[in-house]
């Protein structure tokens, strides 16, 4: 039963990031294709009650390899109070968003900390911090 739920939550995000692609939001081929495979990774860990996932990783300097990553989610009633939570896999979605680095603008490569926020309604938020010059 636990697996049917787990196969329908990475359907419904599936279904539910599809249309960023369309225009709602500003993302490259690359950068879609990898923030949906996250997405379905997170979305197997989350509770039923989700609205928002996070997933931050933050990095010792720009342009390593390794560093930090934290899973969070917001539940309905209250969104305020992040709470930790394991994907599929713990390392594989930060790794992935890491490896895009290398397919990004060099403007936008030099970035130290990095959240990925997934909407229930499938809008997503992915915002760099970079260090200062």
């Amino acid at each position: 039963m636990a697996q049917i739920l787990n196969l329908a939550r990475v359907a419904a995000l599936a279904l539910l990031l599809a249309p960023f692609g369309a225009g709602a939001q500003q993302a490259d081929t690359a950068e879609q294709e990898i923030i949906t495979g996250i997405g379905q990774c997170l979305v197997q860990g989350l509770p039923d009650d989700w609205v928002a996932a996070h997933m931050i990783v933050d990095l010792p300097s720009p342009g390593a390899s390794t560093g930090n990553v934290r899973y969070l989610v917001a539940r309905k009633g209250a969104e305020d109070k992040l709470e930790s939570f394991t994907p599929c896999d713990t390392d594989m979605p930060a790794r992935m968003l890491v490896e895009l680095r290398d397919k990004q603008p060099l403007e936008r490569q030099g970035w130290a900390s990095a959240r990925l926020v997934v909407e229930r309604d499938g809008a997503f938020r992915l915002n760099y911090d970079f260090p200062p010059k």
